[in-house]
């Protein structure tokens, strides 16, 4: 049993170490250029731990895109178990914060969700089926309750989508924020005040088009 202890912990310490190595290879190339030998190298493991563990190279990045995805996931789980949806929408966008900018996340993971969102790969397919679509389905719940509509209702997905964007936006853009306004910043003192601002915002506008006399066709410009 002790054996099988040690070879088990042996495994997932493997495990862990490739796909952080790989998190900082595919970040700074991608992953077309990455390459297998490099990214056990930086693990210090074998190169056939990649096909015992991963199945190959886009196994591999397949998980580190689902590890960089998930991270956070059990606060925006405990979100959908509040009572008031007004307090679950704020509980979720601290904790898209907190996801996407603690102070323990490796900075690998934007990055190298970027690089996904710049050159799309097959990985995304899994990526938004396991760990995107259940988060979006958390959300949608949660503001088609503020709406008084259904989750899957156009005003709903196009409100919960100007939630994300409000999140991502202050995430992304961060370096340019801190220039124009450092006072504002990307210091991790201001991402609760952040995440305040974006919930009272959100809420405002959300309070304003519950109201019966405004459907989603008045706040949605289109095209001649």
């Amino acid at each position: 049993m002790t054996a099988t202890l040690t070879h088990d912990k042996a495994h997932a310490e493997t495990r862990a170490r490739i796909i952080d190595a790989a998190g900082e290879v595919f970040a700074r190339t991608g992953f077309e250029k990455a390459t297998v030998r490099e990214i056990c190298s930086l693990a210090q493991a074998n190169v056939a731990a990649v096909n015992y563990h991963f199945g190959d190279k886009l196994g591999l990045y397949t998980e580190v895109l689902k590890t960089a995805a998930c991270a956070g996931r059990t606060v925006l789980d405990e979100a959908s178990t509040f009572g008031d949806p007004e307090g679950a929408l704020g509980h979720y966008i601290h904790g898209m914060f907190q996801n996407m900018r603690g102070a323990d996340r490796p900075a690998w993971f934007a990055r190298v969700m970027l690089h996904e969102l710049v050159q799309p790969t097959e990985a995304l397919d899994v990526v938004v089926e396991q760990m995107i679509r259940p988060n979006s389905r958390i959300l949608c719940s949660i503001v088609g309750k503020i709406l008084n509509r259904p989750p899957e209702d156009e005003l709903t997905r196009l409100s919960a989508a100007s939630v994300i964007g409000q999140v991502i936006h202050h995430v992304h853009a961060k370096p340019v924020i801190s220039k124009l306004w450092p006072e504002i910043g990307a210091a991790a003192g201001n991402t609760s005040k952040i995440a305040d601002h974006i919930t009272g915002f959100s809420l405002a506008a959300m309070r304003s088009l519950r109201q019966p006399n405004a459907p989603a066709k008045h706040f949605v410009r289109r095209s001649k």
